[in-house]
Order: structure tokens, then sequence, then C-alpha cells
């Protein structure tokens, strides 16, 4: 499936979920599409590295909906994947072969997330997960022919980086921590204010957030053969615009690195 198509479908699925969007955050893989094409407005390479669409869910739900979730991608045209044979529910949706998912944090109340979902779909439970959802920003969006927009939660970009930073160790395989660690150089290489970045990830240290992140990242990135900037030269592949891919990588971390560091 080339990327005009699955460009196409990302923003299908918005429009089929538009009415309950302010209740919705954007997480995952399709940030730095957004970042980019949205927020910063730069033009760079094609920066979706998954094509599945996420939503994150926090509380308080502002509204109460006539109808949840389930019922209106039900009534179109959206697959059901069953997760155990013996059993119709839950189910993980699919807009044609992309899976559209719900996340949430352990501690939410949930029966207060399924009135807005439905207790049909799977809802998936991530430690840590309510640290970007409660550091969000909303970023308007348009298709290409500018006939649509929709205003769309998203994590602010530091707190995407922040939280990757302290999760991607948990990762069950080298394949998503690669795709962690990406995001995060992404964010690193193209913010277009990358000190204020720096500076809001600072003050999540200062504050108390997630204070596994500076050692997480003191670990991968202490030197230019360490494990981290070889996973992320991998997932970023050849680069045309720069000679040393994996000495920028480092060079980039370690700005991060003393931004993590106690004052």
């Amino acid at each position: 499936m080339n990327f005009e198509k699955i460009e196409a479908i990302f923003f299908n699925v918005l429009e089929d979920i538009r009415d309950y969007l302010p209740d919705l955050t954007l997480v995952g893989g399709w940030l730095p599409y957004v970042y980019t094409n949205f927020l910063w407005k730069t033009s760079v390479r094609n920066p979706v590295t998954t094509v599945d669409i996420d939503f994150g869910i926090d509380q308080p739900v502002t509204k109460e909906y006539s109808k949840t979730i389930f019922e209106t991608l039900s009534s179109l045209d959206y697959k059901e994947h069953h997760l155990k044979m013996d059993r119709m529910f839950p189910v993980v949706l699919y807009k044609e072969n992309i899976p559209v998912e719900f996340i949430t944090y352990p501690s939410v109340n949930i029966k207060e997330i399924e009135k807005m979902v439905g207790q049909q779909i799977q809802i998936n439970k991530i430690d840590k997960f309510d640290f970007p959802l409660k550091h969000r920003i909303s970023v308007n969006i348009q298709t290409k022919k500018k006939n649509k927009n929709y205003l769309i939660n998203c994590p602010k970009p530091s707190a995407f980086l922040y939280h990757k930073g302290a999760t991607f160790v948990d990762r069950e395989n080298k394949e998503k921590q690669a795709k962690d660690l990406y995001y995060m150089y992404f964010i690193l290489r193209y913010s277009p204010d990358i000190d204020l970045i720096l500076q809001e990830i600072s003050l999540y240290r200062e504050e108390g957030y997630l204070m596994s992140v500076p050692g997480n990242i003191n670990k991968f990135f202490e030197r230019v053969s360490s494990q981290g900037c070889l996973l992320v030269e991998q997932e970023n592949g050849p680069d045309e615009y720069i000679h040393d891919v994996r000495q920028d990588i480092f060079d980039r971390f370690k700005r991060l690195r003393e931004a993590l560091q106690e004052n």
C-alpha cells in the first residue's frame, strides 16, 4: 500500500470519528507526520514509520455521546479482528488493513472510558501513558485538497520525546525499540525550536516525571558506538543529507543528555 493511500485512510478515520476528537489524543507513529506538516510546517521525507492509527484517552470525558465509537464505526466499513476465537468481544477495528486502536493507563476509570468507546472495543492499558495525555496541545490539520480541517489533540513534541525515553527500554523486541528511538531522533533533528523542547524536557525532569529517562538515555547513548546510536542508524537508513549519520545521532542525543542533567 503506497503512502498516498495510507494517508487517505488516516484522514478517512479522522472524518469517521470527527465528533469524538475533543476527547481523543493522537499518539504513536503518526505524530511525526502531524508535527512536520501541520505544527512545524517543514518539508521532510516521509516521517511515518507505522501505519497503525492510535488514539489515547484520558479522564474525564467531556461530554455524553449518543453513540459509542464502536456503534459509529461498526456501522461503517470497518472490519472486526477478534482477539479470542471463543469470544465475540473485545475486538480491534480495522479500516481496510490498518488497525485503529485505543490506549489509556491502568489507573483510569475504565467504565467512564467505555461509555464513549464502547465495551466491545479493546482498550489497551499502558503504564506511564498518563504523561503524554496530560501534556498535550491542539493542532489544526487539513487534507491535501484543503477541503476538510480537523482539530486534533497531540502530545507536545517534548512530551512525546520524553515519554519515549522512559518506555523504549520496556519494548519487547529490538525492532520496536529502534522505532521508538528513531521517533526521538526525528524530533531532535527536525524540530525548528529544539532549544525550547530541551528546556521543557529539563522541566519535566525537575518536576519529577518519569525519572528513569536520564539513566536510559545515558546507557544507550554513552558513546558513538553505543547500542542506541546503532539502532537509530539502522532505522534511519542511508541519508543523503548527513555524511556521518551515527555521529549526528550521537551529537543530538548528547544535547538531550545534557538537558537531563541535574543542575
